[in-house]
């Protein structure tokens, strides 16, 4: 194991930022980015950055200015911007070769059977690996075909407040009304069960008086001939929700969903797109509570930066024949090259119990805050993977999703970049890369903070 000094992970000189943000130079580029690209832009509408550079938990704009960077990636960047590793194995990959469909290469093959090795559960040196298209719902859409293939069933349960992609059978299964404006018809049998979200129980009820309600309403609605399902073929779940805002399930929730699927004979898939790889203290997310899916979806921190996803399966469901399920950039060796890469360095620098310490730390800091700012309804999270809800003063907390983005406001010209979620967009994550520094990561709460009471005294 390496002994870590993180600080050479991150750029030097943070945090530096001038008085008038976006710079010139940024500004420019900002400008001509809205002459070419789609109005369905999304992340410069809310932060102006223009990147020049990033390492690790930092980036710095085309004006030199540093930023620490609170999003890491939206988990696609666990080990950092540009790890030096990661980079060292891109380049050395580049100089062979970089596409080859789904011919063995070095590379490939080694993901292949890292992803078999450090599978969660019963999985761990028993299962196959499906190498699939740049983006994890690519992922989901392969292990939603596997499981009807398989099962020979039509029907999937999703969950309210799920993110799975916004593509075709993805974004069927994706709950947000707003992602499918226009979107007509989508995929058929389809049905969304409620997701255990304490903070605003469905039922109205508290946890643990509640006995899991949540999990008997599921179980409900699987088992009963009348509730309008199709014969379910499986189930798919975010073992923590991410884009939903960090909502971490109780205590046994995962495993009474483990049970149900037993009981009647569904498959479990696991979406790990975004908890995946050491972000909520484990590999991965359903670690914590000892399940074994049966398939998995794999992505974001999987390519280090770069696009890659896949899925990890039961070898009994490795039932296609070559050929039932095709990409042309599947297993890109680049992508797979800097993925082990990515894993090693995972493992070499105990990356998973960084995050669990770092991320206890940032979630006593929050509870702290929470007990000074009414505005903070819940802090929640796992790892360094924290999720901060943000309410109106009212009987029924309200969200508040425009503190938040005054809160985003007030933190950019100071050097941190904070990112939304939530179901009305009122939770701000915190999950940088896990190699950012102990010194960063109070500075980033400091700026944040400071930013909490500015828009809470205006």
């Amino acid at each position: 194991m390496v002994k870590d000094d993180f600080h050479r992970y991150n750029l030097q000189g943070a945090l530096r930022v001038s008085e008038k943000i976006p710079g010139p130079k940024s500004a420019s580029l900002l400008e001509e980015q809205r002459r070419y690209d789609s109005n369905a832009l999304v992340y410069p509408n809310q932060v102006a950055l223009a990147m020049s550079r990033g390492l690790g938990a930092t980036v710095e704009d085309l004006d030199g200015n540093i930023f620490i960077d609170f999003s890491g990636g939206v988990g696609a960047l666990n080990v950092g911007h540009s790890n030096p590793e990661v980079v060292l194995a891109i380049k050395k990959q580049a100089e062979k070769f970089a596409h080859g469909l789904d011919f063995p290469s070095a590379p490939r093959v080694a993901l292949s059977r890292k992803l078999v090795e450090l599978a969660p559960g019963q999985l761990r040196d028993s299962s196959k690996v499906l190498m699939c298209g740049p983006t994890g719902a690519d992922a989901v859409e392969a292990a939603i075909k596997l499981t009807k293939f398989h099962t020979k069933k039509p029907g999937i349960v999703s969950f309210e407040g799920g993110w799975h992609g916004v593509s075709g059978v993805s974004l069927s299964l994706t709950a947000k009304r707003a992602a499918k404006a226009n979107y007509l018809p989508g995929v058929p049998e389809i049905y969304f069960a409620p997701y255990p979200y304490c903070f605003r129980c469905p039922f109205g009820m508290k946890h643990p008086e509640c006995g899991l309600a949540c999990a008997h309403y599921l179980e409900h609605i699987i088992k009963d001939n009348d509730t309008g399902l199709a014969a379910p073929a499986g189930l798919l779940i975010e073992p923590i929700q991410g884009e939903g805002g960090i909502i971490v399930p109780p205590a046994g929730y995962m495993k009474e969903v483990r049970r149900i699927c037993d009981d009647n004979a569904l498959l479990l898939i696991a979406d790990e797109i975004q908890t995946g790889f050491c972000r909520t203290g484990k590999m991965f997310a359903v670690e914590h509570e000892g399940i074994t899916p049966d398939i998995m979806t794999v992505s974001k921190s999987m390519g280090s930066g770069l696009p890659i996803s896949g899925i990890v399966f039961r070898k009994e469901l490795d039932t296609w024949a070559p050929g039932a399920h095709v990409g042309t950039f599947r297993g890109n060796a680049l992508s797979c090259a800097a993925g082990v890469a990515g894993i090693k360095f995972m493992e070499n620098h105990k990356l998973a119990d960084r995050s669990m310490s770092l991320g206890q730390k940032v979630l006593k800091r929050c509870v702290e805050l929470q007990a000074r700012f009414d505005a903070i309804g819940d802090v929640r999270g796992r790892g360094l993977y924290v999720g901060v809800e943000f309410v109106k003063k009212d009987a029924t907390h309200s969200p508040d999703a425009d503190l938040l983005v005054r809160l985003q406001k007030e933190c950019f010209p100071k050097g941190l970049i904070v990112w939304k979620g939530g179901r009305a967009a009122n939770v701000a994550r915190i999950m940088p890369a896990l190699v950012i520094s102990d010194e960063l990561l109070d500075a980033g709460m400091a700026i944040f903070e400071e930013g909490l009471k500015a828009v809470t005294t205006k």
